[in-house]
């Protein structure tokens, strides 16, 4: 039985990714409107903590609004993600899997419930998530990252590689996309495929060092 290529995967250094809190709140209409069939409002300053970074004090104003309101499905939403930066990432989940429960399935819930599973290394269930996440939304880049992820950390290359594929499709730019798939060719001894993907973020970003480095490591005798 084959077993995690890197046990519990973590996505670091990925700038722009994901669900950023202080940028979505910002946004007008994100903390408040309509979802589905229900509308939802989250506590003014329990967002406002969260868009500073205290993700302590978040986590005890979403809780203090959620005794009064537990079936706000948005709340759930933003306690689970100051759970997810505070590195508790079974509270995570949990509180993931209640604002789905009511509901609330949009933003990056999916993506981001992927990701807390594959942090407490339970691939499968990641990979099952970031599978729903892209049939969600099949035109965001980050869906198929994470689920090039969650299967390159289960050894299921052919599905990791055309996962990292689609997400270059969509965005070109991914860079995080192209680093790991030079990854995945460099274990498959793809030395020509790996150099080329890091020789193309060279292109995009002559300051990436990481890439700079494996490109070096790969090429020398």
């Amino acid at each position: 039985m084959k077993g995690p290529r890197h046990g519990r995967f973590r996505f670091t250094c990925l700038s722009g990714l994901g669900f950023c809190l202080a940028g979505m709140l910002l946004c007008p209409g994100c903390s408040t409107g309509p979802f589905g069939h229900r509308t939802w409002t989250c506590d003014e300053q329990a967002d406002h903590v969260m868009g500073r970074q205290d993700y302590e004090a978040g986590i005890v104003l979403h809780e203090r609004l959620l005794k009064e309101a537990p079936e706000n499905g948005l709340a759930w939403y933003h306690l689970g993600y100051a759970y997810g930066q505070t590195g508790d990432h079974g509270k995570e989940v949990s509180c993931y899997e209640k604002a789905m429960g009511l509901g609330f399935e949009e933003g990056h819930i999916f993506f981001n419930l992927g990701m807390a599973y594959g942090e407490l290394d339970e691939v499968e269930k990641s990979i099952r998530v970031f599978r729903k996440a892209v049939h969600k939304d099949p035109n965001r880049a980050d869906n198929y990252f994470g689920l090039a992820m969650a299967c390159y950390s289960n050894l299921e290359d052919e599905e990791a590689e055309e996962a990292f594929l689609k997400a270059i499709k969509i965005d070109p730019h991914h860079l995080d996309a192209r680093l790991h798939l030079s990854a995945l060719y460099r274990d498959k001894g793809n030395s020509r495929k790996a150099c080329d993907e890091l020789r193309k973020i060279l292109e995009i970003d002559p300051t990436h060092s990481m890439a700079r480095q494996l490109l070096r490591s790969i090429e020398e005798p």
